[in-house]
C-alpha cells in the first residue's frame, strides 16, 4: 500500500469522525434545548395561579330536583301537611259532638262514684284524660274557626269540667275553712258543671249552623222540633194566603 492510499484512507476516516461528531453534537444540542424548554414551561406553570374553577349554574328546576333526590321536597312536604290539617279541621264539628259524648260519659262516671262503684282516684284519672282531650279539641276548633269569642267559650268549657275534680269542696259558712261534700252532693255540683260545659258546646255547634244532638233522645227531639217548625211555617203561609184572599 503506497503513501497516497494511506493518506486517502486517513482523510476519509477523519471526515467520518468529523461528521459523526457533528451529528452527535447536534442531537445533544437539540435534546438539551427541548429539555430546557420543558423545564421553563414547568416553572411557568408552577408560578402562575391555577385557573378558578367555574361552579356549574344550577337552574331552579334542577335545584328543586336535587332537593327531592336528597330526600326532602319542601313543596311536597307542605302539600301533605296542608292536606292532613284540612282533613282534620273539616271534621271539627264531629269532634265537638264527640267531646259532648265524652262529657256525658264523665257524668256517668260521676254517677258511678256517687253510687260507690267508682273510686275517687278512678274518676280523677278519667277526668284528666277528658281535660287533655278538650285542650286538643280547643286547638283544633280554633284552627278551623279562629275567633276570640270561641276561644273564651272553650276556656269556659275546660274551666267547668276542671271544677268537677274530686273531692268537691265548698267554703264553710264562716268562709274560713273548706268543707268536703259527700258523694251525693258532689254529684249535684258535678252535674251542674258538666251541663254548663255541654250547653256551651251546643252553642258553638249551633253557631256554625249544625245540629248539636248526639244521643238518641236528643236526635229524636230535634227531629220532632224540625217537623213542628215545618208545620208552623206551613200554617203561617196558609194564613197569609187566606188574609190576602179576604
Amino acid at each position: 500500500m503506497d503513501v497516497m492510499t494511506i493518506a486517502v484512507i486517513a482523510i476519509v476516516m477523519l471526515l467520518g469522525m468529523v461528521v459523526t461528531a457533528y451529528i452527535i453534537t447536534n442531537a445533544i444540542n437539540n435534546q438539551m434545548g427541548e429539555l430546557y424548554a420543558a423545564l421553563i414551561e414547568r416553572e411557568l406553570k408552577s408560578e402562575s395561579p391555577a385557573p378558578k374553577r367555574e361552579e356549574p349554574v344550577v337552574s331552579p328546576r334542577e335545584e328543586k330536583k336535587q332537593m327531592s333526590v336528597s330526600g326532602v321536597n319542601e313543596d311536597e312536604l307542605i302539600r301533605k301537611l296542608r292536606q292532613v290539617i284540612d282533613e282534620k279541621v273539616q271534621r271539627v264539628i264531629d269532634e265537638a259532638r264527640h267531646k259532648k259524648e265524652r262529657l256525658l260519659m264523665l257524668l256517668d262516671v260521676a254517677r258511678g262514684y256517687a253510687l260507690g262503684y267508682i273510686s275517687e282516684d278512678e274518676y280523677n284519672a278519667f277526668l284528666m284524660k277528658v281535660l287533655a282531650e278538650l285542650e286538643e279539641f280547643k286547638r283544633l276548633w280554633l284552627a278551623r274557626f279562629p275567633s276570640q269569642k270561641d276561644r273564651e267559650k272553650l276556656n269556659q268549657v275546660i274551666s267547668y269540667v276542671a271544677r268537677t275534680k274530686l273531692p268537691v269542696k265548698v267554703k264553710s259558712k264562716d268562709g274560713k275553712t273548706a268543707v268536703e261534700l259527700p258523694p251525693e252532693e258532689a254529684l249535684i255540683r258535678i252535674t251542674s258543671s258538666i251541663n254548663n260545659a255541654v250547653g256551651i258546646l251546643d252553642e258553638l255547634i249551633q253557631s256554625r249552623g249544625e245540629n248539636p244532638a248526639v244521643t238518641p233522645l236528643e236526635v229524636k227531639l230535634s227531629q220532632e222540633c224540625e217537623k213542628l217548625r215545618a208545620k208552623v211555617e206551613k200554617l203561617e203561609k196558609q194564613l197569609e194566603e187566606y188574609r190576602a184572599i179576604t
